[in-house]
């Protein structure tokens, strides 16, 4: 039984990781984003404020890598760094003004391809798969 949830899983997360997917849906969404940014551009919305060293080590990316594609983000104004207070060697992260409103975009694009993806499942489907997906990610939470 296990490892069924765990190929199941993997296939879920695989999709939403792939690169050849985010480029299908920056282009469906019709925002000027790059590929390469994308994940870090969303990973960025959900933990924010964050810094580059907790974005790294959510992405399995470099150190160096993530703060050359931060800095991208912040000169087409869609994040703002600040020095934190406590130490000048970490930049608080967090979404722009303008990063808001492309995250707005993304989120609607995802309800409208979710709800294309799910148009033949009933209600009371989608409510148990919400339940479960909650009591799953309760239970992992539980595991940090």
């Amino acid at each position: 039984m296990e490892n069924d949830l765990i190929k199941v899983l993997v296939t879920i997360v695989s999709f939403f990781n792939r690169t050849d997917q985010d480029k299908k849906f920056v282009q469906d969404a019709g925002i000027d984003l790059e590929a390469t940014s994308f994940q870090l551009f969303v990973t960025i919305g959900r933990m924010q404020p964050t810094n580059v060293s907790d974005l790294a080590n959510m992405l399995g990316k470099s150190h160096s890598s993530v703060s050359r594609q931060v800095d991208k983000l912040e000169k087409r104004d869609l994040v703002d760094t600040q020095d934190s207070v406590q130490d000048a060697r970490i930049r608080a992260i967090r979404l722009s003004s303008t990063g808001q409103k492309v995250t707005e975009i993304i989120n609607e694009t995802r309800r409208k391809e979710i709800s294309t993806a799910l148009e033949d499942w009933s209600e009371i489907e989608k409510k148990d798969l919400i339940n479960s997906l909650n009591h799953l990610a309760n239970t992992l939470k539980k595991l940090n």
